[in-house]
Parts: C-alpha cells; sequence; structure tokens
C-alpha cells in the first residue's frame, strides 16, 4: 500500500460498511486477505481504509491485523486510528434501540482465568481492559444524533450472540456494561497489542431480549446508519494526517 492512511474502519457485515461507501468521496477498487475485504475510500477529507471484516472475535482480530500492517507497509511508523463501526444489543438499561454507544472501556466476555488469578474478562498475559483514550472520546459530537442518546461506557464482546438470560448474568458480573457485540473487544486487543490507539462506535439494534433476533434483522440498517453518523463526526474532528 503507498497511499497513507488516517484511519482503519472494521465492520463485521456489508449491511454495516455500506453507509461509510455511500458517503465516500473516493472509493478504491476491493482487496480479498483472507477472510476479509480492504478499500481505500475517502471520508470527511482522510485516507480510510474501510475493511469487511466477517462477523466473530478471531475474523475481526485477523482482519484487524492485516489491515494495520497494510497501513504500515509504506510508513512503518504509521498510527492509524482503528473504528470498529456497526451494530450492538444493548445491555443496560438506560440504553434504547436507536442510541449509540461509544467504548471507553472493553472486555472479552469469554474470557474466564480466574483460576490464575486473572480477572474474569480479561486475557491471560493482557490488561484487564482496553481502553480508549480521553482525546479521541472527545472528538465525539454529542449532538451529531437528533433526539437519540449517545452513551459512553464498557463494552463487551463475545462469539456468541447474547440471550436474554446471558444479559442478566452480565449485567450482574460487570458493573457500568452497556453493550455487547461479536467483535470490539477483539479488535480492541489487537489495537493494543500493535500500540494503535482504537475506538468502537456502535448502533444499538436489540435489547439481548426474547425477540433480540427478529430485533437486530429489523433494526440493523438504521442502526449502523447512526453507527455512521457518529463516526463520521468524530472523523470530521480527526486532525488531518492524524
Amino acid at each position: 500500500m503507498t497511499t497513507a492512511v488516517d484511519a482503519i474502519l472494521i465492520a463485521a457485515m456489508a449491511d454495516e460498511a455500506a453507509p461509510f461507501l455511500a458517503r465516500a468521496t473516493e472509493v478504491g477498487e476491493p482487496v480479498t486477505v483472507g477472510r476479509s475485504v480492504q478499500r481505500m475510500i475517502s471520508l470527511a477529507g482522510h485516507p480510510v481504509l474501510l475493511v469487511h471484516s466477517g462477523i466473530g472475535l478471531a475474523n475481526a482480530a485477523g482482519a484487524a491485523t492485516s489491515a494495520i500492517l497494510a497501513a504500515r507497509s509504506s510508513d512503518p511508523e504509521a498510527n492509524p486510528l482503528v473504528i470498529s463501526a456497526g451494530t450492538a444489543g444493548g445491555v443496560a438499561a438506560s440504553v434504547l434501540v436507536g442510541d449509540v454507544v461509544v467504548g471507553a472501556e472493553y472486555l472479552t466476555l469469554d474470557a474466564d482465568a480466574r483460576a490464575f488469578g486473572y480477572q474474569l474478562g480479561q486475557v491471560p498475559g493482557m490488561p484487564p481492559r482496553y481502553g480508549t483514550e480521553a482525546d479521541i472520546l472527545a472528538l465525539i459530537d454529542r449532538t451529531a444524533l437528533d433526539g437519540r442518546t449517545i452513551h459512553d461506557g464498557l463494552m463487551v464482546s463475545s462469539d456468541a450472540f447474547v440471550s436474554e438470560d446471558r444479559a442478566l448474568r452480565i449485567r450482574e458480573q460487570f458493573d457500568g456494561v452497556l453493550s455487547t457485540d461479536m467483535e470490539t473487544s477483539a479488535i480492541a486487543q489487537t489495537a493494543h497489542s500493535w500500540g494503535v490507539p482504537f475506538v468502537s462506535v456502535r448502533g444499538i439494534s436489540d435489547l439481548c431480549g426474547p425477540v433480540a433476533e427478529d430485533d437486530h434483522l429489523t433494526h440493523v440498517d438504521d442502526a449502523a446508519e447512526r453507527s455512521a453518523v457518529v463516526v463520521m463526526s468524530l472523523l470530521s474532528r480527526l486532525p488531518i494526517g492524524a
């Protein structure tokens, strides 16, 4: 790759990537890398590497790694902002369908090495939680969504679609948890390992309830659109060449 990259934007599904392709002023040819598809686009004046990762933690980690390596192929010191965009299930009672959650902290639901002294949700050898720097969170326009709330806080991830029963347990186990999805913590861990900044911005498509699957299918497009609106507000404030 010969083009500098200001940001890497990762979406698990085509529906989640579509709002960014619609907003792009330039769109490059798609390049398949493993199970992911990368393409250079221009958003808010920034060269952005848009990545369709596929669903799940392993797909997300692999896609994030290959994208970071691609961004550094022309500049080994490149430090692009990695953004996880798309949809999520709401866990907190205060989070509603149509809201957007911006991650301040991240952990993996399936990680449990407490027998060896680690915290629940902590991958052995990694920090208890991954985080987003305050200066990145400050770039979010809190008025970007008309009549909808943008929440900051803990996001959790699992390879399982979270049911109503499991959502109740998650609330008990992780104080202040806002949302759950199937990619964010893996991308956060990858960004941490490579020393690049990271943030997740997810539109809430369902509330992990008895009809969560139906709700997700109904709201995936509008939730992805709201995620894109908030991401664009961030990119519009991100310094060019950052």
